[in-house]
């Protein structure tokens, strides 16, 4: 495959703004395009563009073809002291979440955890965006969204040929006192599928172990993942049954959002298990405050002690210094909000599209 590098470079506020109009013109209300414009952009300064605008062209898509409600709003179905039900009506998953993640923070204050499972969502982009909500009210947080069953998602189960589960990744936080917070923001696949579509994006070849063909096959190519293939569980061949674990475990935990329902979807997805097929999916949010255990100041000191001391760890040959989960966000974060959001031109070429289709000007390049 031909390498492809061409970019076209953009403000974020600008391309915010695109954003946020065009979702509006799909049917959105204002509230929830400002929402999902801001996660889409705030993926991309973090240097996770595979959940950034990338994805706007994905949700139109998606919205044509009746899997995405652009107008849902999130339901509270049922809650107790320290647990809630949402339903998110097949709307777009970042508002619903973030719903999730506001009700968990509340009731984790007052009661010390708390945990919220939503169903019926659509995708709902990068986890670390609710991670980083959370800790910023002192909390630690759990994000998970998962799902498995016969043919779901794009993921191969360890020495599987065939798709059983979603990428189904894992995000754990912990806030830290005068230093920023542990974000470990994870897909249980070798790579996130959102990376396979960049580099298709990008016409450039996935890393070896990571795709396999319909057959079964290992792959380099993309595009093969989405002719049928499949991806590999974190772990590779050695270690993939660690990845399967996990990425089993997400779908089970999200699979509480389906209790007592009857028409089970693939959260993340928009897509529905073929009739009569078990699937469990759904999404997890947790939040615990340090203040039920001691003194959360404390706590949050000796756990920025720990962090500090990562940087002291003598790095191999070749690398600078070893970093905290959370740290290269952060960095690419400052060095995009300083000199612009790199967009492949293909993405660029998509954007401009819904514009046109639309009638939002295209931000400055």
């Amino acid at each position: 495959m031909a390498g492809g590098s061409r970019f076209v470079v953009a403000g974020a506020a600008e391309l915010q703004d695109f954003c946020d109009r065009v979702l509006l013109a799909l049917g959105t209300d204002a509230e929830i395009a400002g929402e999902v414009a801001r996660h889409l952009v705030a993926a991309n300064l973090a240097g996770h563009d595979s959940h950034g605008v990338l994805r706007l062209a994905q949700y139109v898509e998606e919205a044509d073809q009746g899997d995405l409600v652009p107008a849902a709003r999130p339901l509270l179905i049922r809650e107790s002291g320290v647990t809630a039900l949402f339903d998110a009506q097949r709307g777009l998953g970042h508002f619903s979440t973030m719903a999730a993640a506001v009700w968990v923070s509340a009731r984790a204050r007052e009661q010390g955890l708390a945990a919220a499972a939503v169903r019926h969502s659509m995708h709902i982009g990068r986890l670390g965006h609710y991670a980083e909500r959370i800790t910023e009210a002192g909390l630690l947080a759990l994000v998970t969204v998962g799902m498995a069953g016969t043919g779901a998602g794009t993921v191969a189960p360890f020495n599987g040929a065939a798709r059983f589960q979603g990428t189904n990744p894992w995000c754990l936080a912990v806030p830290a006192a005068g230093r920023p917070p542990m974000i470990y923001d994870a897909a249980t696949s070798t790579i996130a599928e959102g990376k396979v579509r960049m580099a298709r994006a990008q016409s450039v070849q996935v890393p070896a172990g990571t795709v396999r063909d319909a057959a079964g096959n290992p792959t380099l190519d993309p595009a093969q993942l989405y002719a049928g293939g499949s991806q590999t569980v974190l772990g590779g061949e050695v270690a993939g049954h660690k990845g399967w674990g996990l990425s089993l475990a997400a779908a089970l935990f999200g699979g509480l959002a389906m209790i007592a329902d009857e028409a089970p979807s693939a959260a993340g997805t928009g897509r529905l298990p073929a009739p009569g097929v078990p699937a469990l999916a759904g999404v997890f949010v947790a939040a615990v405050d340090p203040a039920a255990f001691g003194d959360a100041l404390q706590y949050q000191r000796q756990v920025a002690e720990v962090l500090a001391a990562v940087g002291h760890v003598q790095p191999v040959p070749g690398v600078t210094r070893v970093l905290v989960p959370g740290d290269p966000e952060r960095s690419t974060r400052a060095a995009r909000e300083r000199d612009g959001i790199p967009v492949p031109a293909s993405i660029w070429e998509e954007l401009a599209g819904l514009g046109e289709r639309f009638g939002v000007p295209m931000p400055r390049a």
